[in-house]
């Protein structure tokens, strides 16, 4: 576990993306194409992104989160074997799914079937648009807009702020949120008016805002909801299933660890809370998987590659049952 030392030439084979991308678009060293509009709340500027020549350069440790991500893209890549299945929870605008297709493309050509979760509607119309500026035509793939929790009954989840990724069906759905929104109606007197919105419009009308100071505004709806089984279900074994769910993996996962261990070969969870990291990653051991990497979440780290911080923590894993 964290042998960073054996992923010093990882990137190997991989020349960095060199070349002049669109106007309006980012691009990262596999020649991932990305709208900047999906990333104005960071690093995006449509105005003057593109149109320009670029040179990329390989991932590093210094970056973090990303580096990680990108290792398990190419490790899965390189171990695949006739057809390849990603599966992506939590996909925002499918950064994950398409970084994981460019690097089995680079590596390991062969037919492939994306799998995306992602309740928000304006994310899952930009998964689409991101799919089809890579090359890929969505309705080949799976695309489910839901989200993905402990059962199938319907959850209260922020709606809004497409591309912030910081939506999730655990803080807004846990009992005591419900609680606090029932109490919130009744001392406001609108809870008739409260009723007839769920009722009428399957929303609850309350605003949340995700992030402190960074305007992520959402209103609180009712989504369908879907299991690890569903999502698993449909394949005898599954490459790479990556996850980042603003700390629902702590309700997505912890029921349905077996079929996790008969269907899928390598795991990548973005963990948020190091109670929830250390519950999961005790869980991956317990079912004979072999962790990779782990690093709790809001931490500094010094490695023989260098030094990095995380803010989601990370956990990747190799199932030795397949």
């Amino acid at each position: 576990m964290n042998e960073l030392a054996n992923f010093r030439d990882v990137f190997r084979g991989i020349t960095p993306y060199s070349g002049t991308p669109p106007k309006g678009f980012l691009v990262d060293f596999l020649g991932t194409l990305i709208d900047s509009r999906f990333r104005m709340d960071f690093d995006g500027k449509p105005e003057t992104d593109g149109g320009s020549p670029v040179t990329t350069r390989l991932p590093v440790i210094e970056d973090g989160e990303g580096w990680f991500e990108a290792v398990n893209w190419v490790e899965a890549a390189r171990a695949a074997r006739d057809r390849y299945v990603m599966i992506t929870l939590g996909a925002c605008y499918g950064a994950q799914a398409v970084g994981a297709l460019r690097a089995l493309a680079a590596l390991n050509p062969m037919p492939y079937r994306l799998v995306a979760v992602e309740p928000e509607p304006d994310n899952m119309k930009w998964v689409r648009k991101h799919f089809a500026d890579n090359g890929i035509d969505p309705d080949r793939q799976w695309l489910l807009q839901t989200a993905i929790s402990g059962s199938n009954e319907p959850v209260y989840f922020p709606v809004g702020s497409p591309g912030s990724g910081a939506q999730n069906c655990f803080s807004t759905n846990a009992r005591e949120a419900r609680a606090n929104y029932f109490d919130y109606f009744v001392s406001s007197g609108t809870a008739v008016d409260a009723l007839e919105a769920i009722l009428m419009q399957g929303t609850t009308g309350l605003k949340k805002d995700l992030v402190p100071g960074r305007n992520f505004g959402t209103e609180i709806k009712t989504v369908s909801s879907i299991t690890l089984p569903d999502v698993l279900g449909p394949f005898d074994v599954v490459d790479y299933l990556e996850a980042d769910m603003q700390q629902s993996e702590i309700v997505v996962f912890p029921p349905y660890m077996e079929i996790l261990k008969q269907r899928v070969r390598r795991i990548h969870i973005g963990t948020h809370g190091g109670d929830v990291h250390a519950e999961i990653a005790g869980l991956l051991r317990r079912d004979g998987w072999s962790i990779i990497f782990d690093y709790a979440p809001d931490s500094e780290f010094d490695t023989p590659l260098g030094r990095f911080s995380l803010d989601d923590g990370v956990l990747s894993a190799v199932n030795g049952n397949l």
